[in-house]
């Protein structure tokens, strides 16, 4: 197969662009490499697929180019937590990737993301405490892999502010008023742990989340029960295909771990996108 790499240097799994070309060249492939800047270059470079190695912020530039042209998309999780992998069942080791990545029946699935003011995400934007969190647990990465995300929504709960909000889902407005944070997910995995309840990376649709200003008491509770797809008592809940969050005072965004500024955002889906993942022996899709 013609493979086109989109390698990112600086992901957490300490392979070089040129390392990870070699691997898929022994495997009998043509592999071209391009840079994330050549991530449009890469999607209509007519290769068969589209290898990205990367964290979520790195996939999800990416992903935004397949979804401009049709081309497969492959995952080498090379990041910190690997939300997106986790989401739609590319394995987590590196090497079982790569071979997922190499094998030409690998199975396919349309996946859908969204952008918020044109910038893709995969997985989750959020601002409020989340933007804390990402903030404090920068300087842990390196040391405490995932782990730094769970110890940095604990200091951001503790010490973290509410924001002004007002949410809008397909030209209606559905909320107004302090929370401790507003959410838009896609595949609604985020922090190494968490999944967010409800949200379907196969279907366009997009979810806003909004836990209600409160008790800090009451925020850890209800965080604690959104992990692995819980509801609580004080989370709103929303879906729809266009979101638009309106907030004050606070500008920043946390998208898939990315701290930015963008302010009063709009969000929409993005895709779809084949991504490949790995089947059982009887050939059937494994997630």
């Amino acid at each position: 197969m013609q493979l086109a790499l989109v390698a990112n240097p600086k992901s957490g799994a300490g392979r070089s662009p040129d390392e990870i070309a070699a691997s898929l060249r022994e495997l009998g492939h043509d592999v071209s490499t391009f840079t994330l800047d050549d991530a449009d270059a890469a999607a209509t470079s007519g290769a068969d697929r589209v290898v990205v190695a990367g964290g979520d912020g790195s996939i999800g530039c990416v992903f935004a180019a397949c979804a401009g042209t049709g081309t497969p998309l492959a995952v080498l999780p090379a990041g910190t937590a690997n939300d997106f992998a986790r989401a739609i069942g590319v394995p987590a080791d590196f090497e079982a990737a790569l071979a997922v990545a190499a094998d030409p029946e690998a199975d396919r699935i349309a996946v859908w993301g969204a952008s918020i003011d044109g910038r893709p995400f995969v997985n989750v934007a959020s601002i409020g405490l989340a933007v804390n969190a990402a903030e404090e647990a920068a300087p842990l990465k390196k040391l405490l892999g995932p782990v730094a995300y769970a110890i940095g929504a604990g200091i951001a709960a503790a010490r973290g502010k509410h924001i002004s909000t007002r949410l809008t889902v397909d030209g209606t407005e559905q909320f107004c008023g302090d929370a401790w944070q507003v959410l838009v997910a896609s595949t609604g995995t985020f922090g190494g742990i968490a999944q967010l309840p409800e949200s379907d990376p196969e279907t366009a649709a997009i979810e806003a989340y909004v836990i209600e200003a409160g008790t800090r008491l009451g925020l850890l509770r209800q965080v604690w029960g959104m992990r692995r797809g819980g509801d609580q008592d004080g989370v709103r809940r929303f879906r729809g295909h266009r979101i638009t969050v309106d907030v004050q005072p606070e500008p920043r965004w946390n998208v898939d771990g990315e701290v930015c500024e963008l302010g009063d955002v709009t969000a929409r889906p993005l895709g779809p996108v084949r991504v490949l993942i790995p089947h059982d022996a009887d050939g059937s899709a494994t997630r």
